[in-house]
């Protein structure tokens, strides 16, 4: 069974100047590459981010956090609440069910032997996505969810996946001092 922690602080959200959105009714999909680092997590939380997260680290995260890659993000579409992420790292891929209204953040770890966390999350976002909201808590958007909107949405996702990892970490330009 895959580690599962669950945390009284939420992540660090998505980006939004470095995540594609793909609108499938009730959910929208966020489509990011991510870097999470160490000077993000503190600007971020401050100082006492550690403390934050209870001084547990998801298991493969490594002392000094340095993670990369693909996440992919489920945001209901009325409030632009994030409710699940999918961080597919190479060092801890792991997943999240997020609960703002109760301040919860369950990761749980992916399993190597499942393959790749975007080989294994897209299926389930197709097939499973009203169960895994209803175990983020919330049911009501579950409800909504249409069937019939992901297939679209979620083949856009997978190609926008495929374009984001092709272009790598997003380059941060410097701004230009007067």
């Amino acid at each position: 069974m895959a580690a599962r922690i669950e945390y009284r602080t939420l992540p660090v959200p998505a980006f939004a100047e470095h995540t594609v959105q793909i609108a499938a009714g009730a959910v929208t999909f966020g489509v990011e590459y991510r870097h999470l680092d160490e000077d993000t997590i503190l600007a971020f939380f401050g100082t006492d981010s550690r403390e934050k997260f209870d001084n547990v680290r998801p298991a493969g995260m490594a002392e000094v956090v340095e993670e990369d890659g693909l996440s992919l993000h489920v945001f209901a579409t009325a409030t632009g609440e994030e409710i699940l992420r999918f961080d597919c790292f190479d060092d801890a891929p792991h997943y999240h069910l997020l609960d703002a209204g109760r301040v919860r953040n369950i990761v749980i770890e992916h399993d190597p032997g499942d393959g790749p966390l975007l080989d294994w999350a897209l299926p389930r976002l197709r097939d499973e996505l009203p169960r895994l909201l209803a175990d983020a808590g919330a049911g009501a958007l579950a409800r909504d969810v249409d069937p019939s909107a992901l297939e679209p949405a979620l083949l856009a996702v997978a190609q926008t996946a495929q374009y984001v990892l092709a272009a790598g970490r997003p380059v941060r330009v410097p701004q230009a001092s007067n």
